[in-house]
């Protein structure tokens, strides 16, 4: 009987990093035409430049550090196409009327356009352990997929 091995998790290379030191600048908030500052998360990856050129809502006004995609090809309609999955990002939005967003918050993006939002670090940590969980389930099924699947040529072999 031969033993599968697990599955090796798929390598990527480590992202970007952008400038170590958060950057610091002014915005004309929309509503009160006063002049905000706003500084953002350290690595964040977001060109804030429509933000400058034109007065924004401040709510409007936030900032992410985002993570290299990690891409599989999903089968939705018959045809294969890569779809972004499992992309985890920081973000923070400083004005929010979400309170619990004005602090750094997790957002994990499933597969293109759908998101688990507003993950503090226990919400993170849960769906961390929740997918850890599945990755244990794949490791056995592609177990029990290797034993079947060598029982099964097994069989064809025969006369």
């Amino acid at each position: 009987m031969t033993v599968a091995q697990p599955c090796p998790a798929p390598q990527r290379s480590a992202p970007e990093t952008p400038a170590t030191q958060p950057r610091t600048w002014q915005f004309t908030d929309r509503r009160t035409g006063e002049q905000r500052v706003f500084t953002c998360l350290p690595g964040c990856t977001i060109n804030h430049a429509r933000d400058l050129d034109h007065p924004v809502f401040a709510e409007d006004v936030w900032c992410w550090t985002e993570a290299e995609p990690l891409t599989l090809p999903v089968n939705e309609n018959g045809t294969p196409e890569e779809y972004r999955i499992l992309d985890t990002i920081i973000k923070v939005e400083p004005w929010s009327p979400t309170l619990a967003h004005r602090l750094p918050f997790a957002v994990i993006e499933l597969v293109d356009d759908h998101f688990i939002d507003g993950l503090d670090p226990d919400g993170l940590a849960t769906a961390i352990n929740t997918l850890a969980g599945r990755l244990d389930q794949m490791r056995e099924t592609h177990r029990r997929l290797v034993e079947v699947r060598a029982g099964y040529m097994g069989r064809q072999a025969r006369p």
